[in-house]
């Protein structure tokens, strides 16, 4: 089979991974909707929305970020591995890697300190809810507290700071972790490596907030584990649906 006929082959079957992998996740979500409703309250879901998403926040920026500040010279300098492919290829610049720093990080916690100064009308949605009961698994106004702006202040700023450090260097070192595979499996920059894409930064930057439990539980909390299930779903899952719906009404090439 000529290459160009090869290549359109591969290019139509990612585009139909791509449409299934969009059809699951969007079922995924519903059904951790139904699961929480069920064994909770549709409130709960809500907070582990809110919860997973204001965990994850920095690190989503900080990936995104690294493209704006991309270009100039490779972190691996052009080098290869001993399989002879590159180790992270050219995409994967030490400018790159400043985009946490000038973008990403501040962003984030300038987003934390709007919800420190909102947060006394936030906190008395949430305590009149718990009173009446649409709280099951998330009725601590703790839990919303830590999530909204790190806990009690002023500590809560430091705790801010180290969760936003360690979520947008995590996602830093998740990007390189997947770049670097993808490499081992020959995957050209740009192609789709489907899943690892999508989640490569994000369980980075999970693991990265999740260690801070065991060191200090006093200050940080370890994410539960439906927080961190529903984070593996969502993460892949707005890439996915996103890129897949702009191709089918024609605002992208392809759905990746």
């Amino acid at each position: 089979m000529p290459v160009n006929d090869t290549l359109k082959e591969v290019e139509k079957n990612n585009k139909k991974i791509a449409i299934i992998l969009a059809i699951l996740f969007a079922c995924l979500i519903l059904a951790d909707y139904v699961v929480i409703s069920v064994l909770f309250k549709w409130a709960d879901w809500i907070a582990l929305l809110i919860f997973s998403l204001l965990l994850i926040v920095p690190a989503y920026i900080s990936n995104a970020s690294m493209v704006i500040t991309g270009g100039g010279k490779p972190i691996d300098g052009g080098r290869t591995f001993r399989d002879g492919r590159r180790i992270f290829g050219d995409h994967k610049t030490w400018n790159g890697l400043k985009g946490p720093l000038y973008i990403g990080i501040p962003i984030s916690f300038f987003l934390f300190l709007l919800f420190t100064i909102v947060w006394a009308p936030i906190k008395e949605v949430i305590v009149d809810a718990a009173a009446q009961g649409q709280y099951l698994l998330y009725d601590d106004v703790k839990i919303f507290e830590y999530y909204f702006k790190g806990g009690q202040i002023p500590v809560n700023f430091l705790v801010l700071i180290i969760r936003i450090l360690l979520a947008s260097y995590g996602a830093v070192l998740g990007d390189l972790i997947g770049s670097f595979l993808k490499r081992r499996y020959d995957i050209k920059s740009g192609a789709p490596f489907w899943i690892v894409d999508q989640l490569d930064f994000a369980l980075m930057a999970i693991l990265f907030v999740s260690v801070l439990g065991f060191i200090s539980p006093s200050l940080f909390l370890i994410p539960d584990i439906h927080i961190i299930i529903f984070l593996l779903i969502i993460t892949p899952a707005v890439s996915i649906i996103a890129n897949t719906i702009a191709y089918v009404i024609g605002l992208k090439d392809v759905p990746w």
